[in-house]
């Protein structure tokens, strides 16, 4: 058997980490301890720690707010099961969670990530048909899923922990460096934890506030694997990550010619050109 040690990373979201937290003690497959790492919130935790009387949780509060990846580290580095999985505040896992990983552990994996279904849309699935991570996969984007369908060995994240320099991408910049390691990196083709998207305080949401001059701290993860990615593919993730979220940006023409300026025209026109075939596949389907 396996002993998991489960991170759960959480900022000024205490109502959401009690869902994320019940449904780790709902888990088939109990965890050996639950650590949450708090990136220095200014809400209280109080009132939803007391809620549960259980020894293996333990609630760490970083003295400064560091980003994401900077609290996955620590949750690793004090960690002390054989497997670390992870666990985003505002995402629930199914109670057969810890099964699936458990099952691809015993059979030899290194690194596992699963399918999901958004929560509170749990009729809409995102899965990926590999069996294991490829690069076919990992050359379009992360196809596969967030942190809080990711585990790994602790001794392979204590050798190579998240980039902390990274505030973009993090999960995707993980999964290319296992990739490369050569290590065994299974992806369960089946939805088993439930993805909140849309948060007030979520990606597009910041997005949609910055200013055209700031999109170059969304760029590490690609500009760090642009040899892995190849010229085509590295151009087209740069201008999906300038145009993210374009419809909902006021000034959309500097956006445009700030792809234009990164990504090049070409880049540029075909993403256009495959958001029209998309839009016109899916009237073409419900038709």
């Amino acid at each position: 058997m396996m002993d998991f040690s489960v991170v759960i990373t959480t900022y000024n979201r205490p109502d959401y980490l009690e869902q994320s937290l019940k449904s780790v003690l709902a888990q088939h497959v109990q965890p050996k301890e639950i650590i949450v790492i708090d990136d220095n919130s200014t809400a209280s935790y109080t009132d939803v720690l007391s809620k549960f009387d259980d020894v293996r949780i333990k609630y760490l509060k970083q003295p400064v707010s560091g980003g994401a990846n900077v609290a996955r580290n620590r949750g690793v580095k004090e960690s002390s099961g054989d497997v670390v999985a992870f666990l985003d505040d505002d995402d629930v896992w199914l109670p057969v969670y810890l099964d699936h990983h458990q099952e691809k552990y015993l059979d030899g994996a290194d690194a596992v990530v699963s399918g999901f279904r958004h929560l509170g849309h749990e009729s809409k699935i995102r899965v990926n048909s590999d069996t294991v991570v490829s690069k076919t996969s990992l050359i379009r984007g992360n196809h596969y899923c967030g942190m809080s369908g990711f585990s790994a060995k602790r001794d392979l994240l204590i050798n190579m922990p998240f980039d902390e320099s990274l505030n973009n991408g993090q999960d995707w910049d993980m999964y290319v460096r296992l990739f490369e390691r050569g290590v065994s990196f299974i992806n369960i083709n089946i939805p088993i934890f439930l993805y909140r998207f849309q948060n007030e305080d979520g990606i597009g949401a910041k997005v949609r506030k910055m200013k055209p001059s700031d999109i170059e701290k969304r760029l590490g993860s690609a500009r760090k694997h642009r040899q892995f990615l190849g010229e085509y593919w590295f151009k087209k993730r740069i201008c999906e990550q300038v145009l993210f979220s374009l419809k909902h940006k006021k000034t959309k023409l500097a956006w445009i010619k700030k792809a234009i300026e990164i990504a090049g025209v070409r880049a540029t026109f075909m993403f256009f050109l495959n958001a029209v075939k998309r839009k016109l596949s899916s009237k073409s389907s419900v038709i």
